[in-house]
């Protein structure tokens, strides 16, 4: 039995052995197993079943033969000798090597404690990185309301803040001009079905954080239906128009 508890660099390695858009399942499981103790049973085979999944996203973990494909493979290193076809090989068996252990275990998971702190970070960066958050939506709100974000850069006063796209959607922006660029890029993309151009007039604490590595004044916030306005064509027509949230940045003398 391994009670080791999980390290950043440990984090690092799991988030690359997993697809992408599957990072917020991790990040949801590892707050669940922080608060182990308190889990019901149901939340407790949610975290049993949730660590199962992962482990089955690696296809090499349950391979029978990986012992004697690497072998075989350190074999044909030592005769090939062409360097590039070395490291392909070298790859593979590093692929292997690692595969040797889950990607989550049981024991590791509920022995590891993360400050707070880290896991906002490690949160807003994981958000940004990924371009698509709709299909674990569920995943993320459950996320975004065990953790405590700063929020020194939005204005003490309401605001309005800006989407488009489709209305149960977490990822908002400040800046309409923003906005309407994403509203005309869904509509060339063929998106239009589900492109709807919304506003919400909110106020800091609705917000969950701000992120602008992407330039896009992001606001992350899970919209209240009764808040929730639509921009008028009339109205859309009225706001400037950007050829990308970067542009508009040189613009303003802020790069």
């Amino acid at each position: 039995m391994n009670t080791n508890p999980y390290n950043t660099e440990d984090l690092e390695k799991i988030f690359l052995r997993i697809p992408e858009p599957t990072v917020p399942l991790v990040l949801q499981l590892i707050l669940l197993s922080s608060d182990y103790e308190k889990l019901s049973g149901v939340d407790r085979d949610n975290l049993i079943n949730g660590i199962e999944a992962i482990n089955k996203l690696d296809p090499n973990f349950s391979l029978q033969a990986r012992n004697k494909i690497i072998t075989a493979l350190k074999a044909k290193m030592k005769k090939e000798k062409k360097s590039l076809a070395r490291a392909v090989f070298q790859n593979r068996i590093n692929e292997l090597e690692q595969s040797k252990y889950p990607i989550l275990d049981f024991e590791r998971m509920l022995s590891t404690k993360f400050s707070e702190r880290f896991l906002e970070e490690t949160i807003k960066f994981e958000w940004g990185k990924i371009t698509s958050h709709h299909k674990y939506i569920n995943q993320w709100k459950y996320i975004f309301s065990k953790i405590s974000f700063y929020k020194g850069d939005l204005p003490d006063d309401s605001f309005y803040i800006y989407r488009a796209g489709t209305k149960n959607g977490l990822s908002w922006t400040t800046e309409n001009s923003i906005a309407k660029w994403f509203y005309n890029k869904n509509l060339v993309n063929n998106k239009g079905k589900y492109n709807y151009f919304i506003k919400s007039y909110v106020n800091k604490s609705n917000i969950v954080f701000f992120l602008n590595h992407k330039n896009e004044n992001e606001v992350v916030y899970v919209p209240d239906s009764e808040k929730i306005e639509y921009v008028s064509l009339d109205e859309i027509e009225e706001i400037p128009t950007i050829n990308s949230p970067r542009n508009k940045r040189i613009a303003k003398g802020e790069l």
